[in-house]
Order: structure tokens, then C-alpha cells, then sequence
């Protein structure tokens, strides 16, 4: 009998250990939901963008970024806005 109590109250105390850890993640799980839009737009800044004059794929937060005749264009070097714009004439 001594052991039946001993081990339901075992499984009680158990179950309600798992029920808080599990409830802990929950809450982490949503603090990375927050989190989130800071990482979105650290991710967004690692976004590879293809140069259009010689086709090399740069991480936008290191691109030369230049809006020309109303339209935004990312560039690996000066050489290639140089370029670019000499091909391009407005």
C-alpha cells in the first residue's frame, strides 16, 4: 500500500516538473517570436543582391547602393556604378 502512495506521489511531482518546463518553453518559444523582427532585419541586411553589371552576388549591408532614374540597384564596387551609368544614361 506504502508503495502505491510513494509512487503516485512520484508521478504527481513529476508531471508537474514537465508541466512548468514545458510551460518555460512556451514562453522562450514566443520571446524568439519577438525577437524575431530585430533577426528579420539583421537577415535582411545579409540578403545576397546580384550586381547588374558584373553579376557578383554581395551581401546588401556591404553593397553600393545607388537609386538611378527612380529605381534602387546594388553594386559591389564604384567601378560598377561607373559602369553602370555610362551604359545607362538617364
Amino acid at each position: 500500500m506504502y508503495r502505491l502512495i510513494l509512487v503516485v506521489l512520484l508521478l504527481t511531482v513529476l508531471y508537474i516538473l514537465l508541466r512548468q518546463m514545458f510551460r518555460g518553453f512556451k514562453t522562450s518559444i514566443r520571446d524568439g517570436r519577438e525577437k524575431s523582427s530585430a533577426q528579420a532585419q539583421h537577415e535582411d541586411q545579409d540578403q545576397m543582391i546580384e550586381d547588374p553589371v558584373c553579376h557578383t552576388f554581395v551581401p546588401r549591408r556591404i553593397a553600393l547602393i545607388e537609386t538611378i532614374g527612380g529605381r534602387e540597384y546594388c553594386f559591389c564596387s564604384q567601378e560598377c556604378v561607373v559602369r553602370f551609368r555610362r551604359e545607362h544614361p538617364i
